[in-house]
């Protein structure tokens, strides 16, 4: 059984890092066509036409932003700006707030419950390295760490949420800093990006 894990790793592995660049392939393809369709004449239209599965959507939403920091299936902030695009800009920042929140809460207890098992699963050996040195180095001031990479949201906040749960950093203190540093970091990345959106999209 122990040899039937081990070969069954390396092709999760695989599969696990190849989501990011397929994720964010589909969703440049899908705006596209979106775009050259006229499916959807404004942003308006595809809110409204989301308001018509009312909080199936929402939850739906939730839950994908929910599985990001765990198996990041689309790079960076652009699962919170197809959120924003859904469901309005404060509406899309509070949901993927509320998700990934979710998410790295649940990271935070695999990595405790697993240790460096789950965190060889969902990292590449590169950045698998990037963890050890990360632990290594700030186990004595993860906290300090975790409100840094919060703070200035183009820092890895996964791995840092994942080199916690390798700490002694106690499950509440977790959670505050989450809870009061993840909204701001959401809020940041997502108008950023939003804003590099329209102006890329604005020249085709």
């Amino acid at each position: 059984m122990a040899q039937k894990t081990k070969q069954r790793a390396p092709w999760q592995q695989k599969v696990i890092q190849m989501a990011p660049a397929i994720g964010l392939a589909a969703f440049i393809i899908i705006l596209i066509y979106i775009r050259h369709s006229g499916i959807f004449s404004s942003v308006a239209d595809l809110q409204h036409f989301i308001k018509n599965f009312g909080n199936f959507a929402i939850a739906a939403f939730i839950v994908v932003q929910a599985i990001q920091p765990i198996v990041p299936f689309l790079p960076g902030g652009f699962a919170t700006i197809v959120g924003m695009l859904m469901f309005g800009n404060i509406p899309g920042v509070l949901y993927s707030y509320i998700g990934l929140v979710i998410g790295e809460v649940g990271l935070f207890l695999l990595v405790r419950r697993f240790g460096s098992r789950f965190a060889r699963l969902v990292l590449s050996e590169k950045n698998f390295e990037k963890f050890e040195t990360t632990l290594q180095d700030h186990t004595q001031d993860i906290k300090k760490l975790l409100i840094v990479c919060f703070i200035f949201p183009f820092l890895p906040d996964d791995l840092t949420c994942l080199v916690a749960g390798m700490t002694d950093l106690s499950f509440r203190e977790y959670l505050k800093i989450v809870l009061i540093f993840k909204i701001w970091s959401v809020a940041s990345y997502g108008y950023f990006c939003l804003f590099v959106l329209n102006k890329t999209f604005a020249g085709l």
